[in-house]
């Protein structure tokens, strides 16, 4: 019933590798299929933890194979949404008007993200970071030297 040479795939696209002498579970190989993945994954903002559970994987298995991935992660969105303009902008160039209009459309979108960002907290007070329990007590301290400083001298009249 079992085949030594079946090599085929689960519910989810992984390959499925027939259990070999020994113990544990086989050693996790790189792939460009599953770096695509972890590097979608970082662009849509998730976390490590869910980029690893995307791919089947452990977290320090994610880190210890996909370090440069991981690297990568703040700036995945961004990269990602540059890529998709410049391919916007290509199309644009050879004559697509579809393309021309879509890439206006994110151009004017982007535009308007930027500045609801800008004004977001115009006319807002802002508060002061709260402080800390040492920072108070140092705080306290200053104020209790500058009650019991010596007065100053009578100053000399003319």
């Amino acid at each position: 019933m079992a085949d030594a040479d079946f090599s085929g795939v689960d519910l989810f696209g992984d390959p499925i590798q027939p259990r070999k002498e020994g113990r544990g579970r086989p050693e996790h190989v790189w792939t460009l299929e599953n770096s695509n993945k972890v590097l979608l994954a970082f662009a849509r903002r998730l976390s490590v933890k869910e980029a690893a559970t995307a791919i089947g994987v452990s977290v320090p298995t994610l880190r210890k194979h996909y370090s440069s991935e991981v690297a990568q992660r703040e700036a995945a969105a961004l990269r990602f949404e540059m890529v998709q303009l410049a391919r916007l902008n290509d199309g644009a160039k050879a004559g697509s008007v579809a393309a021309e209009k879509e890439l206006g459309r994110r151009l004017e979108r982007a535009a308007i993200q930027q500045l609801s960002e800008k004004v977001i907290d115009r006319g807002r007070i802002k508060k002061p970071a709260p402080i800390g329990k040492k920072e108070a007590a140092r705080e306290a301290a200053k104020e209790a030297v500058k009650k019991f400083r010596p007065r100053a001298g009578p100053t000399l009249l003319n």
